[in-house]
């Protein structure tokens, strides 16, 4: 049994064609036909959450781990807005996301009907396109309707970005078919590469081999084995240095993992400042690099991504190549000499291993805070786990720590918005059997709750809530503290019992708020196979205080 929609057997056939088989649904009538249809064939593997907007973090998750389109599908209304925080991320993220829908006739659209609202283009800014779909069953338009539906799979697939397909119904809207009949022809798309000419490769080689003082700096990446492979190789230029944050989930012993720790040590230093800088990949979470660069701006700033978009981060940017950053270093490295001359690279090599002694050093001291539980939890850690990382303090704190060869970093850092961190990690794990652990705050955990009202949460999740009592970060940051408005519009103190929070959707709960009780919770945290929650207490430190002087102990050259 199926839906008697010819265009929904339609839209069924070429998803499933395209194998494109993870469909989030939140419960509503207006989407009946796609709820029929979907549910019809045993090829799709159906999610429901009721909150559309972590349903839509949850798929985003989900098509992180999967690296294919997820279909996320909705009734018509307001429920339709909801799907707009996560499509932002996933635009900025780079990650593939198809959202169906469901709408009224167009005729009815602003004309006091329940539940409708123009819903044409409503994601414009945030996906590569929109799709509304004709409302006839008449041939030439179920022709449309597929011609439709393979360029929206084909434009979330090429560009990995979200696309919106607007689907609108008439009733009756529960009206069923004995099979599905209804077949659209599929169009397959043949992924072509990028070739850099040779005359423009000569061009950037010359400027590349004639400069003494090189940066690469990665943002967020996917694992990829090649590309870190590759890097590896030109690593050994000693007019080189090499900066990765845990997102760039790029690891070697001769990159520069803590961008952060080691600017405290090198501040202004001209002597550090770069002629070339090479970025890859997405958004870079240090401000303090992207501060220093937009006011030392390079000669040359060449930035090495798959995309149409020129991300001018350092304000500096001369050269966008519109390739993927193995592909350019494939094409590239046969051009350019290793140098074996210079120290710009050992020179910043030399003060991260400083910084890692200072670090070392202040820790072995340190008190129970942010920082400290922090330091336990990498210690901690189990291998090969799947690692989410909160907005935006945790991140940061995590950026602190040497990043790890065995662990897959991910964060929502596209928009960077506290909302669906712990959807997306519940996304995440369903699809990685790996251990999935979420390293959160407390109002991020907060703010998401609806993450929890979720029955299908696998059982290799662990969620770390870091719960200071407020938005840490603003006691961090310039600006804030100094304002009478600090704790009711900025860190937003609370009383929240995430104790009861966690019970209300009975997963087990565990407290932490000193050293020896964090180590002893921690242990049994990764000792079981079982979703469960450990909070570590905070709320009565200082952390902004420990981390200045943190800071100031990196600086120290004794």
């Amino acid at each position: 049994m199926t839906s008697s929609s010819l265009r929904v057997q339609v839209l069924i056939n070429l998803l499933k064609d395209h194998g494109i088989k993870h469909i989030v649904f939140s419960p509503g009538s207006r989407n009946a036909p796609l709820v029929l249809g979907f549910n019809s064939d045993g090829f799709f593997q159906t999610h429901v959450l009721v909150d559309e907007r972590s349903a839509a973090f949850v798929a985003l998750g989900i098509a992180q781990q999967e690296e294919d389109p997820v279909v996320i599908c909705s009734t018509s209304g307001s429920a339709v807005l909801n799907y707009s925080p996560a499509l932002a991320e996933a635009f900025y993220q780079k990650i593939p996301i198809i959202a169906i829908t469901a709408d009224r006739p167009p005729e009815w659209v602003n004309h006091g009907e329940g539940q409708s609202m123009n819903q044409k283009n409503v994601f414009q800014n945030f996906v590569a396109s929109s799709f509304n779909l004709p409302m006839l069953d008449h041939p030439d338009a179920l022709w449309q309707t597929g011609i439709m539906i393979n360029e929206a799979i084909h434009k979330a697939s090429s560009k990995t970005k979200p696309v919106h397909i607007n689907f609108p119904f008439r009733e009756p809207l529960y009206n069923t078919a004995t099979k599905n009949i209804k077949k659209a022809r599929k169009v397959s798309l043949i992924n072509t590469t990028y070739q850099i000419p040779n005359e423009e490769l000569n061009g950037l080689a010359k400027n590349w081999n004639n400069s003494s003082k090189k940066l690469i700096i990665c943002g967020s990446l996917k694992p990829n084995k090649e590309l870190n492979r590759l890097l590896n190789v030109i690593s050994k230029d000693k007019t080189l240095a090499i900066l990765t944050e845990t997102t760039s989930n790029m690891f070697s012993n001769s990159f520069i993992s803590c961008i952060d720790r080691t600017l405290e040590r090198i501040g202004t230093d001209p002597n550090f400042i770069p002629e070339i800088i090479i970025t890859i990949g997405n958004s870079i979470i240090s401000k303090k690099i992207k501060t220093l660069l937009r006011k030392y701006n390079p000669i040359h700033h060449w930035h090495i991504e798959k995309s149409d978009r020129a991300q001018d981060v350092f304000s500096s940017l001369t050269h966008l190549i519109p390739t993927s950053p193995e592909s350019f270093f494939n094409q590239f490295t046969p051009f350019i000499k290793i140098n074996n001359n210079g120290d710009f690279g050992s020179n910043w090599l030399k003060e991260y291993k400083l910084s890692k002694k200072n670090h070392i050093k202040f820790l072995s001291t340190c008190p129970w805070s942010d920082l400290k539980a922090h330091q336990l939890i990498q210690q901690f850690l189990p291998k090969k786990c799947n690692l989410q990382m909160g907005n935006s303090t945790s991140v940061r704190y995590i950026q602190l720590f040497q990043n790890k060869s065995d662990i897959k970093y991910n964060g929502n850092r596209g928009v960077s918005g506290i909302d669906g961190t712990s959807s997306t990690a519940i996304g995440a794990a369903i699809i990685n059997k790996d251990c999935t652990v979420l390293i959160t705050g407390d109002l991020s955990f907060i703010y998401d709750i609806n993450a929890l009202w979720n029955k299908n949460i696998p059982d290799n999740l662990k969620i770390i809530v870091l719960n200071n009592e407020g938005g840490g970060i603003f006691k961090i940051i310039p600006g804030p503290k100094e304002t009478p408005y600090v704790e009711t519009f900025f860190e937003t103190k609370h009383n929240v019992n995430l104790e009861k929070l966690s019970n209300a959707h009975q997963i087990p709960f565990n407290s932490a708020n000193s050293i020896d009780d964090a180590t002893d919770k921690l242990k049994k945290l990764f000792s079981t196979k079982k979703t469960e929650i450990l909070e570590m207490k905070t709320g009565n430190i200082s952390n902004e205080d420990i981390l200045k002087d943190y800071f100031k102990a990196i600086k120290s050259n004794i």
